[in-house]
């Protein structure tokens, strides 16, 4: 059997509430025709978006109370495999309000679990990580509050021992342990990675470098999204740009995601990183169009991977 499956970890998922008002103002009262409700995490947009470019997405997280029930009754509805966790709590809520201007506010509760709670997940993620058919697991997003201050490093050693790929796309202390762990590939943006290791980025060199310093340690594959300038690739052996083209966002909220979902889901298909990044760049781009996190359709994905562009800067 071919190792298709993508695994695409929420450890704190959501249900996100999107809102286009564009004459959004503190203090104000707005009226709009309809929001969009979706089950929301970094993970949950990853799936989203591993889907509508033709992967193979499998969800796993930590579900809770009604709108965990909400969640998983969504998920199932669009069609997904999944494997959630239950726990004795309510999954959080999150609201994201986008204006005229394509800029978005985001209200995200923090989540709040049992120690033994993240025992149970750590525990189903390595045993489905375990199936000949998955390609790669991705651990995205925050870890809810009560969760072990070492439980990204830890799962991640365990899955790293049964030969597991990992790519994380985390921020803050979640992704500083997680990097102690050297997972297979880490997707970062600009801000994340200067955080994590303390230092300042002020050009493409310097967060080349930085890259570079996390390669030297063990980690395979470092990815850096730089925004609307695209993002960079960074491995021992290749160092590669991709540049997306000029849009007027309407909702940038998961274009990281979407990202993330390009390079993982073109990797599982065969593709080489510097096409993979391509189409990854391509991805959060046309998402960005888009309200609603990885809403967008695929033919107008294809309309913007003619347009972007990779330049290998060393190879």
């Amino acid at each position: 059997m071919k190792a298709e499956t993508i695994i695409c970890v929420t450890p704190n998922a959501a249900l996100d509430r999107t809102m286009v008002v564009p004459d959004f103002a503190i203090g104000h009262i707005s009226r709009i025709s309809k929001g969009i409700a979706v089950p929301g995490g970094k993970g949950l947009n990853v799936a989203r978006a591993v889907k509508i470019l033709g992967g193979r997405p499998l969800v796993m997280g930590l579900l809770g109370g009604h709108a965990g029930r909400m969640v998983a009754a969504m998920v199932a509805e669009d069609g997904y495999e999944a494997e959630w966790t239950r726990f004795d709590g309510e999954t959080r809520t999150c609201t994201i309000i986008a204006n005229q201007d394509g800029l978005s506010t985001v209200i995200n509760e923090s989540g709040l679990i049992a120690p033994a709670d993240w025992t149970a997940l750590a525990a189903d993620i390595c045993r489905v990580a375990g199936r000949d058919d998955v390609n790669t697991v991705c651990l995205c997003g925050s870890v809810p509050l009560g969760a072990p201050a070492d439980a990204p490093a830890k799962l991640i050693s365990r899955l790293n021992a049964i030969g597991a790929r990992v790519w994380v796309d985390s921020s803050k202390a979640a992704l500083e342990n997680a990097i102690r762990a050297r997972p297979y590939a880490i997707k970062v943006n600009r801000e994340e990675i200067a955080a994590a290791l303390g230092i300042r980025l002020r050009r493409t060199g310097d967060i080349i470098s930085a890259a570079g310093s996390l390669i030297a340690e063990g980690i395979k594959i470092v990815v850096v999204s730089l925004g609307a300038d695209g993002a960079l690739l960074v491995t021992d052996r290749l160092i590669v740009k991709g540049r997306p083209p000029a849009i007027q966002p309407v909702d940038p909220i998961a274009s990281g995601d979407c990202l993330h979902a390009g390079i993982v889901t073109a990797v599982a298909d065969g593709k080489d990183l510097a096409e993979a990044l391509r189409c990854g760049v391509a991805a959060g781009t046309v998402n960005a169009l888009y309200a609603g996190g990885a809403q967008f359709p695929y033919d107008h994905y294809l309309r913007v991977l003619r347009e972007t562009r990779v330049e290998i800067l060393s190879a």
